[in-house]
């Protein structure tokens, strides 16, 4: 009889140890490990905004407004300049975009899982996948209100702010020289403002325009846009030939018509940095390793890092499209980003110079459906060549 009850003591003590080890391997495969990552929002590249406007004109004044508000970006920076003698109205530097502290997604399954543990492993992956995207709706909506309190502020300082006119005759070629002053002046301070400069008119109207003006050397490679231009054609194709012919990167003249673009065409200028997405870097489903297709655009990436922008800095982000992926979407993005990242290391690329980051399905290029999956599983390389590696 003892031994029977032995027996069934020792059958109840194996079943809650095998049952006590089920559970705490389920714990320490879901759980999220203590270690953490940082989650960035998409880089982007650094940008000045100049903006010639005529302080005392109520119209020019709500137009400035909008563009400040509709065109802040994380880092830009920002000058205001009067119209009326090219005094500094407002100087200022947007916040960086903000970041946050995340857990790593949930380790992968053990050789042997059963069924029971893959159900369970699926259930903490969509939790993850979950919390991530609402982080990043957190970040970007955290992203916009700090950027519109800081673009309410600097346009609280020009609104407010007197100060002494400069010296000048009023006309546009005048405002272009003062706005190169400026620039020229960051550039001394060692900003590291190469690309993404545009420089807008407001308030034409109100100017002296004469005729077309010349484009200031330091204004070179700068994008120009002048709001509320006379729909003169022979003016139009005047100005367009003296500004290109001056080196501008773009000349934009916006009519009456056409004003209602501003914000957009603002938006365009102040990408300068090369945003290359790589349409034939795209990637079996699953899986992150380079394809024999994706060689000719990969050389491309190389001869811009190592003979066109030798010093820039890369930021390089994966995606993936909306199906379920071993170990998670968020982790298969990061591994195409460093996929593309280790093949320039090993071409001759400094690690220094690059950053790899994983989306995840966010940010879909093409539906998720049978033909858009495929777009969705890409990398875009971001190539800022106004940061070298290692600067400030």
């Amino acid at each position: 009889m003892k031994t029977r009850h032995f027996l069934v003591l020792v059958r109840l003590v194996t079943v809650l140890g095998l049952s006590l080890m089920l559970i705490s391997g389920c714990r320490v495969m879901f759980s999220h490990p203590s270690a953490m990552r940082r989650l960035p929002l998409p880089a982007v590249g650094p940008s000045v905004l100049v903006i010639v406007t005529d302080p005392d004109s109520s119209p020019a004044m709500v137009a400035t407004e909008a563009l400040a508000l509709g065109s802040a970006r994380p880092g830009e920076r920002l000058l205001i300049l009067s119209s009326r003698g090219g005094a500094v109205l407002a100087a200022a530097q947007a916040p960086p975009a903000p970041s946050m502290q995340v857990a790593l997604p949930p380790t992968a399954l053990p050789a042997h899982a059963t069924s029971f543990q893959k159900a369970r492993r699926a259930q903490a992956v969509q939790r993850y996948r979950q919390t991530v995207l609402r982080d990043m709706a957190s970040l970007r909506t955290q992203e916009q209100e700090e950027l519109a309190a800081w673009a309410k502020s600097v346009l609280a300082t020009a609104d407010a702010k007197a100060i002494p006119q400069r010296e000048g005759s009023g006309s546009i070629g005048a405002d272009l020289g003062f706005a190169a002053s400026d620039i020229f002046s960051l550039r001394q301070a060692d900003l590291g403002y190469g690309t993404g400069t545009v420089i807008v008119i407001i308030g034409i109207g109100n100017t002296a325009m004469g005729s077309a003006p010349a484009l200031p050397a330091g204004l070179r490679g700068s994008s120009v846009v002048v709001d509320d231009f006379p729909d003169n054609i022979t003016e139009q194709a005047a100005w367009q030939s003296s500004l290109d012919q001056g080196g501008a990167a773009r000349v934009v003249l916006l009519t009456p018509v056409t004003e209602g673009q501003l914000v957009p065409v603002v938006k365009q200028g102040l990408d300068g940095a090369i945003t290359d997405t790589l349409t034939s870097v795209l990637f079996a489903l699953g899986q992150y390793k380079l394809q024999a297709a994706a060689l000719p655009q990969m050389r491309r990436l190389l001869y811009l890092l190592t003979v066109r922008y030798p010093s820039a800095t890369v930021t390089i982000n994966g995606y993936t499209d909306n199906l379920p992926a071993p170990g998670g979407n968020l982790r298969l993005s990061e591994l195409r980003a460093q996929e593309v990242a280790d093949w320039l290391i090993a071409h001759g690329v400094a690690a220094a110079r690059l950053q790899a980051f994983g989306y995840g399905d966010t940010d879909a290029v093409a539906p998720n459906a049978s033909h858009g999956q495929l777009l969705n599983r890409r990398v875009v390389a971001v190539i800022d060549p106004a940061t070298a590696a290692g600067a400030g």
